[in-house]
């Protein structure tokens, strides 16, 4: 039986040099107070999920971000900002989903390098040029694609598909019945194709799971704004997962 995911990939909340449009990778910044209440709606899209992984990537703004997901929506209050980053149980915090490592160019905005022509030539050609004491962008490719691959294996261990095939279908009937029970009685809405996963993650690790996933998808045609979800079905062929879009 094919192995069946959504994957909702979350783009961490709104940090100060988001605001400034200073480049972020590895700089470990929260998310500003109005970052946290942009989450809400998204807070209440995902209430009713039922998500048989959690991951998240280590980074503070990224724990930050899931911690509001998380709270109780039923509050609609935001949780205290002394809470906020805590590590959660049950959660898999992982490194290989952190932003590309941009080196000296951490806190620079284009304005700063642009006269700079080893930053010229990474704009043009990113995997022919490293940011200086940053990381490559086949190092960058690398772990998210191993994250990827470890995945499937995470998923296919929680579902028992070696012990028991049926499980699978089980839960996506589960899942069905929840998405049913969502839409309510006109029947309108997408049928649940796959269990839940949910990713809180980085700009660039989002386009790049998207690239390697959905055919024909260069890593510059996605855009998901802090804050914002994107959605994807994917389905393992043996080798890899191949996804289609649901959502943008």
């Amino acid at each position: 039986m094919d192995m069946r995911i959504i994957l909702h990939l979350v783009r961490h909340g709104r940090t100060l040099w988001n605001e400034e449009r200073r480049y972020l990778g590895h700089e470990d910044q929260g998310i500003l107070a109005e970052g946290r209440e942009q989450l809400l709606p998204l807070r209440e899209e995902l209430r009713c999920r039922h998500f048989v992984r959690i991951y998240c990537s280590d980074l503070l703004r990224c724990r930050q971000t899931l911690d509001v997901i998380l709270s109780d929506s039923k509050r609609g209050a935001v949780p205290d900002g002394d809470a906020l980053g805590r590590f959660i149980p049950g959660v898999r915090y992982d490194s290989r989903l952190r932003e590309l490592d941009f080196g000296d160019w951490e806190g620079k905005t284009y304005e700063d390098l642009k006269t700079d022509s080893l930053y010229r030539r990474w704009i043009d050609n990113p995997a022919e040029v490293t940011p200086p004491s940053g990381e490559s962008w086949e190092a960058f490719g690398s772990r998210v694609q191993a994250f990827l691959s470890g995945l499937h294996l995470d998923v296919k261990e929680i579902l028992h598909m070696e012990e028991a095939s049926d499980t699978l279908a089980q839960a996506e009937a589960e899942a069905e019945a929840e998405a049913e029970a969502r839409r309510g009685d006109d029947g309108r809405g997408t049928p649940a194709e796959g269990v839940d996963v949910l990713v809180v993650t980085h700009g660039g690790v989002i386009r790049e799971m998207a690239a390697a996933t959905v055919p024909d998808t260069e890593f510059w045609a996605t855009s998901v704004l802090p804050g914002e979800v994107l959605k994807l079905q994917l389905t393992w062929d043996g080798a890899r997962w191949r996804g289609v879009r649901l959502s943008e």
